[in-house]
Formats: structure tokens, sequence, C-alpha cells
């Protein structure tokens, strides 16, 4: 579980760039990240450490929209309607 979080949030990451001005706080970095653990019933998976850097990789890579759409979904399918969980589009 505790690397299906990761390979969803490096999906999210990757695929959101967007300018400065539109990236979240760490704090609604820190609830959509936690909400996704619940939804996904990945809770305890993930250390306070990598939790730390999952945060960092949110705020690089998503934007506030994304953020709060995750932070709100009450179950899976509202989270994957979000581009939170948006796979990575490949290069031309």
């Amino acid at each position: 579980m505790k690397h299906l979080l990761a390979v969803v949030v490096v999906s999210i990451v990757s695929l959101l760039g967007g300018g400065a001005c539109n990236k979240p706080s760490a704090d609604d970095c820190e609830k959509a990240i936690r909400n996704m653990q619940q939804l996904l019933g990945t809770g305890d998976a993930i250390s306070t450490a990598d939790l730390q850097g999952e945060i960092r990789r949110c705020q690089g890579g998503s934007n506030r929209e994304a953020v709060a759409c995750a932070a709100k979904a009450t179950n899976p399918d509202e989270l994957k309607a979000c581009a939170f969980m948006a796979p990575k589009k490949s290069a031309p």
C-alpha cells in the first residue's frame, strides 16, 4: 500500500506543474495526502519522514485546485476524479 501511495503522489507531481502562484500550502498538501491515505486504506503505511517528502513533492508539483479536490474527496471515485491522481502523460 505504501508503494501505491508513493506511485500516486509521484504521478501527481509529474503531471501537475503550473506557476508558483498556484502552489498549495504544506498544510493543504498534508490534508490531501492524509485524506488519500484514509480513502485508499493506507493510513499507517507511511512514516513521518516519508510524509514530509510527499508534502514537499505535492507542493512542488501540484496546484491548489487539485489538492483542494483531493482533500475534500469522500470516496475513491471522487479522489480519482481529481487531477491529483491523474496519470503522467507521455511525451509525443
